[in-house]
């Protein structure tokens, strides 16, 4: 797995700028209705004056960003930008939706940001400034605790199924693992699958960034991580290209250096994941 992780790693580094995850979702084509409505109008006024950063999120990500028990929203990302709020001045406006209504919203300047652990990619950097990463991820793939075809990584064969979402990297993943493997993995696309049609036997396989597979282990029956690939997924947040969009990724980035110096984004991301995630791996492709 090591041997061929450095072949992965090498093969990818000039697809990839940095890979997604939980998702990591790719920028929809088209726009979409907040899961509440249309942004709300006071929201938008109120940024105007400089004092307000508009954050869209769907909250459906453990760890990340999700809702609590109580309602409210609460991870890592949540977290992050609580922090960057108070050490910025800026009022943080979180505001959940569709995820295909965020990315047009970001581009009409209903939104400033998206904060449910984004990867940024090649793709995505043509069209939005990021902010310095935050996070770094590895990928790794989930199966069924009692499949006994998958003990391994080295089990993965031509045939065996393996989720992608649609409007995602997904595909870039399954992609590299089938050069490094030399087999071919089927897609399964979806549209509300969940994890669980993967412990049920439904379909083998689901990528996921290492945070997220360590939580979700945990809080799905019948699932086990497979193992790790060598697929790196860096998470930023992303702005529009306006001069506005330009400003808020300068005060923000520097609020996240500030943060990544004094230790918090260490602290933050052991809180959530008992791992931190907030430097780069030393051996990372």
């Amino acid at each position: 797995m090591k041997m061929r992780g450095r072949i992965l790693g090498m093969l990818l580094c000039v697809a990839l700028a940095a890979l997604v995850g939980c998702g990591a979702k790719e920028t929809a084509e088209s726009g979409g209705e907040t899961k509440e409505g249309t942004a709300k109008e006071e929201s938008a006024e109120a940024s105007e004056d400089g004092k307000v950063i508009r954050i869209g999120c769907e909250a459906t990500t453990p760890g990340w960003i999700q809702t609590g028990d109580d309602g409210s929203l609460q991870g890592y990302d949540f977290d992050v930008w609580q922090e960057i709020g108070k050490r910025t001045g800026y009022e943080i406006d979180y505001q959940v939706m569709d995820w295909d209504a965020m990315w047009p919203m970001l581009e009409s300047d209903r939104l400033d940001s998206v904060g449910e652990q984004i990867s940024v990619t090649q793709e995505r950097e043509k069209k939005y400034t990021f902010s310095t990463p935050y996070a770094y991820n590895v990928y790794c793939l989930l199966a069924a605790k009692d499949n006994e075809k998958l003990k391994s990584m080295e089990d993965l064969a031509t045939g065996m199924t393996i989720s992608c979402e649609s409007n995602t990297s997904d595909e870039i993943i399954v992609n590299a693992i089938n050069k490094e493997y030399g087999i071919e993995l089927e897609p399964t696309y979806y549209d509300g699958m969940s994890v669980q049609d993967v412990a049920l036997g439904r379909c083998d396989l689901w990528p996921r960034a290492e945070t997220s597979c360590n939580t979700t282990v945990k809080e799905v029956d019948n699932l086990k991580i497979l193992g790790k690939t060598d697929i790196l997924e860096t998470n930023a947040y992303p702005f529009a290209k306006t001069e506005r969009g330009e400003e808020l990724a300068k005060v923000v980035s520097e609020a996240l250096d500030g943060m990544r110096e004094d230790g918090t984004l260490k602290t933050l991301s052991e809180k959530w994941f008992d791992i931190d995630i907030s430097e780069k791996p030393a051996d990372a492709q």
